[in-house]
């Protein structure tokens, strides 16, 4: 009897080792895939990235991403977004491609665009949760702001002290750069940009069901004199609220100054 069970402890003590390892694998992997998106974005405006994440479950879940397009200070595009939260996530469906592939219009060439492209679907509650004598209990905070330096446009929507958030976001941005593609072959999952090359643009679409604090913001400044704001707006709640808001900014042709002169409204 003693032989048994000293055979069950070992293979238990195997299968712990083994789920640790598996658990630790997973974790550092995400932590470079996070890294990826700040280091080569900022590294090289040309560097195609995509991300794809599907993640549902109960516990507490801390997500964070950051996009800089161009080396240097106020440079083309930036995003930084923050997710945290303790509960029931039922769905965080997540998809970015960074420096998006398209089609020029005059002589057909495949291009690497500056700019991003974000689709998000999130449902998460909260709730406190107990794991391994940790205790976990942070009601749900979803953050981001995109600025455009080509454009001088900046949007952000933050959600904070959420008891329930369910959201579905859109953000296509592009910028002034445009490098030829012919050092590798376009991946079979990718589809082409249809907008045209060379036109700074910015597009969110939020649509939202939240019970807890929200903020959606946008200014447009004009890149050559960039003390004038052009538009300006920013909305806030705080309770129980259904939301669908667009925003829409399109090129004012015009070569931006040197200077971090955009900030999140």
């Amino acid at each position: 009897m003693a032989v048994i069970i000293n055979s069950r402890i070992k293979k238990i003590r195997r299968w712990k080792k083994k789920k640790m390892k598996k658990g630790l694998t997973m974790l550092v992997a995400a932590m470079v895939i996070t890294g990826l998106i700040c280091v080569i974005g900022s590294a090289a405006a040309a560097t195609n990235i995509w991300v794809e994440s599907n993640v549902r479950g109960v516990g507490h879940l801390t997500s964070e991403y950051e996009v800089d397009t161009e080396y240097g200070l106020a440079n083309g595009i930036e995003m930084q977004e923050l997710e945290s939260g303790s509960g029931l996530v039922t769905k965080q469906k997540w998809t970015l491609e960074v420096n998006p592939i398209g089609i020029e219009y005059d002589t057909g060439a495949e291009v690497c665009l500056e700019g991003l492209i974000e689709e998000k679907e999130f449902d998460v509650e909260y709730f406190p949760i107990t794991y391994q004598n940790h205790s976990y209990d942070q009601k749900w905070m979803e953050k981001k702001c995109v600025k455009n330096y080509d454009l001088g446009a900046v949007t952000d929507a933050n959600f904070i002290q959420c008891e329930k958030l369910q959201k579905k976001e859109s953000v296509v941005t592009f910028g002034n750069g445009v490098e030829m593609d012919q050092v590798w072959p376009i991946p079979a999952n990718k589809t082409y940009v249809t907008l045209a090359a060379g036109t700074p643009s910015i597009v969110q679409t939020v649509s939202a069901d939240v019970l807890g604090i929200s903020h959606i913001g946008f200014a447009a400044k004009d890149p050559n004199q960039h003390h004038h704001t052009i538009a300006y707006g920013r909305e806030e709640t705080i309770g129980q609220f259904s939301i669908e808001k667009t925003i829409e900014i399109k090129s004012t042709c015009l070569e931006p100054q040197i200077g971090d002169w955009l900030g999140c409204p």
